[in-house]
């Protein structure tokens, strides 16, 4: 990864480059709930990113915030798509968009 890039802060979830060639990592702290909560979290992220595809560069590291648990699938794959695209433009050295928090 690039030592200059940090997170790329959204309203609910964070993205920053991985380390690997390509894929994704979904940090799941213990704290945003039970093992049911966490998993279900994790799965509906998983299918989220089945649907719009890897990253189109690298790898991505996701890091849910405690709302992520209580936001709706379209509000959370919205988030998801989002991040991506300022992931690549990252990459790609380019300006990322603000978000509001």
């Amino acid at each position: 990864p690039s030592p200059e890039m940090g997170w790329i802060r959204g309203p609910k979830m964070r993205g920053r480059e991985g380390r690997d060639a390509f894929g994704a990592v979904f940090v799941i702290r213990r704290t945003l709930g039970n093992a049911v909560v966490r998993n279900r979290l994790k799965r509906r992220l998983r299918h989220i990113l089945r649907d719009l595809g890897a990253p189109a560069s690298g790898s991505v590291v996701f890091l849910a915030q405690p709302s992520a648990v209580r936001q709706s699938f379209a509000l959370l794959r919205q988030q998801v798509q989002q991040l991506l695209k300022d992931h690549d433009e990252a990459v790609a050295g380019r300006p990322v968009s603000a978000h509001p928090d």
